[in-house]
């Protein structure tokens, strides 16, 4: 198995782990605590460890988890008030789920389709200097 399969699998295993042991200490519903930690990491974690893992493969795996809090928190805070301020979409936790979904799709399809988006704007003279 992959090395980052194993890696996402420990997290999910360790969330389930934390989840278990609020349920237990603090009488915490164990589906609101699991849903509490993993909501966590899908918005101050995921986005921008997507990000990082498309468009930076030579940093260290701590520069990594850095940049991945750093970038999500941004993207998140960007991504929802575009939504609500330009689309007029509504600030509820199920559009915030989906408007982070977008930005993640998106952000994975432009690495996938990078040379030809490249070769696109190289043929209509955009990074050319205008006069």
């Amino acid at each position: 198995m992959n090395k980052e399969i194993k890696a996402w699998l420990y997290v999910i295993i360790a969330s389930l782990i934390i989840s278990l042991i609020i349920r237990i200490f603090f009488k915490y519903p164990f589906l609101s605590s699991a849903r509490a930690i993993l909501g966590m990491v899908y918005v101050l974690f995921l986005p921008g460890y997507v990000v990082v893992r498309l468009f930076f493969n030579e940093v260290d795996w701590i520069e990594k988890a850095a940049l991945s809090m750093g970038l999500s928190i941004a993207l998140v805070i960007l991504s929802v008030m575009f939504s609500n301020m330009l689309l007029k979409i509504p600030i509820t936790p199920l559009t915030n789920f989906f408007v982070i979904l977008t930005v993640m799709i998106i952000t994975i399809l432009i690495k996938k389709y990078q040379e030809e988006i490249t070769a696109f704007l190289n043929k209509i003279n955009f990074f050319k200097k205008r006069k």
